[in-house]
């Protein structure tokens, strides 16, 4: 074969090899707007749930911000839940974040702030939350149905507490005006007598007891140093300074009260359908007695 036919073979094969490859270009281009289009259908077009979420969204105060009723519109969270026969007890004056939980035979007195995430399980043994104390973020109090030292296991913390962030308090005696460093953790039976201070990341062990007007600390928690006079003036007020930060939280309506979001969203699940779950869920005393009542019936 000559040369000039050689080559007139391999120019035929590039020129085929570049048209299917340019074929093949144009069918994946094809398929990719294909795809765009149908992806920005989907999100142009309207659904049911759509315009009945802006038919609800009239009786909001404010119609042009439009929220999808499964984005979260109504806070499903309960701060207070009752387990079986123990019910959380709080005075009207407390303030319990919205995103904390209070469970099972908890009793929290005047003034008591309980800051976001903070988790209080009395579904064991009783706990008891003195007025004017203050618990951190992320703190978790929970009471042992027994303690080593053979004493109430029930957890009682005092008057002007000051519970720091992150701590962990199980089956313990605080007394009043303690203050209790960031991420410290309080074992079964430790005890903290009047005016006590723990430093931030101590671990208390269980059945220890730190003596009133002193400092302790580390792992495990061992004798600092004694408080002064002025210390001990001080650190009774800690924990209000500390919880005046939580009155600002009222003027927001996070507690459900004043004209914050809580109220809108509020609205706006009144304005939905009777037969909307979200309405439905908010009926919780309603939904209680027709169980009871079916239950009853068979």
């Amino acid at each position: 074969m000559s040369v000039s036919a050689r080559r007139s073979i391999t120019h035929l094969l590039s020129s085929v090899r570049r048209a299917s490859e340019q074929q093949h270009a144009a069918e994946d281009a094809l398929k990719f707007l294909q795809i765009r289009q149908s992806i920005k259908s989907l999100h142009t077009s309207p659904s049911p749930r759509d315009s009945q979420t802006a038919d609800a969204d009239k009786h909001t105060a404010n119609p042009k911000h439009t929220i999808h009723i499964t984005d979260e519109i109504y806070n499903r969270q309960r701060s207070t839940l009752p387990l079986l026969n123990r019910i959380v007890h709080a005075s009207p004056s407390a303030y319990i974040a919205p995103s904390a939980v209070c469970v099972g035979d908890v009793d929290i007195f005047e003034r008591v702030r309980i800051y976001h995430n903070v988790v209080i399980r009395g579904d064991l043994n009783s706990i008891r939350i003195g007025a004017h104390t203050t618990v951190g973020d992320r703190s978790v109090i929970h009471a042992a149905t027994s303690s080593p030292t053979g004493l109430s296991a029930a957890t009682n913390i005092g008057q002007n507490v000051l519970v720091g962030q992150g701590c962990l308090l199980r089956s313990v005696n605080i007394g009043d005006g303690c203050v209790v460093g960031d991420k410290s953790i309080l074992l079964e039976g430790s005890r903290m007598e009047d005016l006590s201070v723990l430093e931030p990341s101590s671990v208390v062990p269980p059945g220890r007891v730190i003596p009133s007007g002193q400092v302790w600390g580390g792992s495990p928690a061992a004798f600092v140093r004694n408080l002064t006079k002025d210390e001990k003036m001080d650190v009774v007020g800690f924990a209000e300074r500390e919880g005046l930060v939580a009155d600002a939280y009222y003027g927001e309506g996070i507690d459900g009260q004043g004209e914050g979001a809580w109220v809108a969203a509020d609205k706006l699940r009144a304005g939905l359908k009777d037969d909307c779950g979200v309405k439905q869920g908010g009926d919780l005393q309603g939904i209680s007695d027709r169980a009871l009542g079916s239950v009853r019936e068979d």
